[in-house]
């Protein structure tokens, strides 16, 4: 059986909670992805880490607010059911991604390669994380995943074209 790669993938969010006792479950959305879930008939849960394919019930995604949303898979009839995907990561592809014209984010750079000043290739972006304000990376660097602070002081080269970012990243921060 194949399997889509999770570099085709972006992360949306994660489900939450069930919601009543028909199957319906919560979604906590990140910013930025409502646009994209709309369109989305198929969206993919991370299971045993590999990504699986669900597909949403006809009326089967209503928005409660920017950033939750309800969903009723097909096959999923009952609270109990429901509960067993809570605590899921939940992806779309990366070609179904609509672009909020007015709104870029920085979430959308998951997947480009992340290239330093000094060092050269560090890795592809795992990740963004926004915690106050203050934007970090999270970036596969040889066998660990390393957590890098974004600031657009750091910011060297940006190629969209080819998905890759340079910065002059902070001193020491790749010792490991």
């Amino acid at each position: 059986m194949e399997t889509i790669p999770k570099d085709d993938c972006i992360k949306i969010g994660y489900l939450q909670k069930p919601h009543g006792i028909k199957g319906e479950v919560t979604l906590q959305l990140e910013a930025g992805y409502d646009l994209s879930l709309e369109e989305m008939p198929t969206i993919f849960l991370e299971i045993d880490g590999l990504l699986v394919p669900f597909f949403l019930r006809e009326e089967g995604l209503r928005f409660r607010s920017a950033e939750t949303a309800l969903l009723h898979f097909d096959w999923i009839d009952n609270e109990e059911q429901a509960r067993k995907i809570c605590g899921t990561s939940v992806y779309i592809a990366r070609e179904d991604f609509i672009a909020d014209q007015e709104d870029l984010s920085l979430h959308q750079l998951v997947g480009y390669t992340l290239f330093d000043s000094n060092k050269g290739r560090i890795g592809k972006i795992l990740q963004v994380d926004d915690y106050a304000g203050n934007l970090l990376f999270t970036v596969e660097y040889g066998q660990q995943e390393v957590m890098i602070p974004f600031s657009e002081d750091f910011l060297t080269r940006f190629d969209e074209e080819a998905c890759e970012i340079e910065m002059e990243c902070p001193e020491g921060i790749f010792d490991l």
